[in-house]
């Protein structure tokens, strides 16, 4: 009796010692500058009705770095029906550009992040977040998994129909 009342005791002090998930509902308006050959702002607003993916990433993260291929590979499945984004919280654009060259990511790079990586309550890189046709945030992922693609995948099937 009484290791059944520690056990539950100890259950319920790991559940409430767990950080929170951040507590994201709707994507605000969101203009950030995007890595390009010319000067061009991304606008949330430019993709009402389409889900949007974005993975908050540092140039500077070994992590991030290991995220950009899956990334890439499912920006290559489903770039037509999702807005797919990789934002730095780098203000530096240079340093992004250097990332992406280094690691063969071809997909949509956005800098100037970290105000927005805030507001979202993004606590560790990198981090990822999938919001609806409505923009609501639906799924987030924290660090890296060698499963990311699948994950995103298995999130981008429920909101891409």
């Amino acid at each position: 009796m009484k290791k059944g009342i520690l056990a539950l005791v100890l259950a319920a002090c790991s559940v409430a010692c767990m950080p929170a998930l951040p507590e994201i509902t709707t994507l605000p308006t969101v203009n950030l500058p995007v890595i390009a050959e010319e000067e061009v702002v991304w606008n949330s607003a430019d993709y009402k009705g389409k889900p949007i993916l974005m993975v908050f990433m540092g140039s500077w993260c070994p992590w991030c770095k290991k995220t950009m291929p899956a990334v890439v590979e499912i920006t290559q499945k489903y770039g037509d029906k999702a807005e797919i984004v990789a934002v730095f919280v780098d203000d530096n654009p240079a340093a992004v550009k250097t990332a992406i060259k280094e690691h063969g990511f071809t997909g949509k790079a956005l800098y100037n992040g970290s105000e927005l990586a805030e507001t979202l309550e993004v606590g560790g890189f990198p981090h990822s977040v999938l919001f609806d046709k409505k923009h609501r945030a639906i799924k987030h992922w924290e660090g890296f998994s060698p499963d990311r693609v699948a994950d995103y995948e298995e999130g981008l099937k429920r909101v891409v129909k």
